[in-house]
């Protein structure tokens, strides 16, 4: 179910039965006109939140670092190489951050090529319906490029993008928007027709402050993220056609 959003230039959603009765309270995205789709990829695309956790779980007891649950969890969305900058500066550790990056991204391609990383449910339909609707789609994530790369290739899912943009490719990592706008400016597109799909606090925040529309993903996967300022969130990406659709955005 879509969850309902009250406050200044936000869309408020009202459920009733099987029908979605929506009202618009000063501009809201009603008016927008997107033409570009760019998806965030770890907890969007693929349920992988769980698997670099536990990585760099492991990476820490390695270290001899006792990193709270709720410290990890501020780096959800971050890319590596700013994830292991901060501590390493933090925790003065002998390793250089390029190093423990390095070592982190292996054993995540360890993990994908042995089957323990999943699309999140709805991803596939989801790319397939915006590729139908002829929307240029994009993928701007905080992971390296290469791993990008490897991801698309591993779910068949290269042809379905138009675009790429890794955190190895821009200088600050979300929450800063320099990804977002990297991605507008390579494709050629207004940062207002553009439509974001986020499951963090981190990339939320990075699309909001590159003035685009963003829908926030719920998934339990990446935590109980922080997503109010979204413009709309979702509980699942099965909900995003219809209510596009709704919204004449299609």
């Amino acid at each position: 179910m879509i969850q309902e959003l009250r406050g200044k230039n936000k869309l408020t959603l009202s459920f009733c039965f099987d029908d979605l009765i929506f009202f618009a309270l000063g501009y809201s995205i009603i008016s927008a006109m997107i033409s570009t789709i760019i998806f965030d990829m770890d907890g969007v695309i693929i349920n992988s939140e769980p698997v670099h956790q536990q990585i760099e779980s492991d990476m820490f007891a390695e270290l001899g670092l006792n990193i709270s649950e709720e410290e990890h969890k501020n780096f959800v969305g971050t890319s590596g190489m700013d994830m292991w900058l901060q501590i390493s500066s933090r925790y003065h550790l002998t390793k250089s951050p390029a190093e423990l990056l390095i070592d982190g991204r292996k054993r995540f391609w360890n993990a994908l090529e042995n089957g323990k990383v999943s699309l999140v449910d709805g991803a596939m339909d989801l790319i397939g319906f915006f590729h139908r609707k002829q929307f240029m789609i994009q993928v701007a994530s905080s992971a390296t490029r290469p791993t990008i790369d490897k991801v698309l290739a591993r779910f068949a899912l290269e042809d379905y993008f138009q675009y790429r943009i890794g955190g190895n490719e821009v200088k600050k990592s979300k929450p800063e928007p320099e990804i977002f706008l990297k991605a507008a400016k390579q494709s050629d597109s207004d940062t207002k027709q553009c439509l974001v799909i986020e499951d963090s606090r981190n990339g939320v925040l990075a699309a909001k402050s590159a003035g685009m529309t963003c829908i926030g993903l719920q998934n339990p996967s990446s935590g109980n993220q922080d997503l109010s300022l979204a413009d709309i969130v979702v509980k699942d990406l099965s909900e995003i056609p219809d209510l596009l659709q709704s919204l004449k955005l299609n």
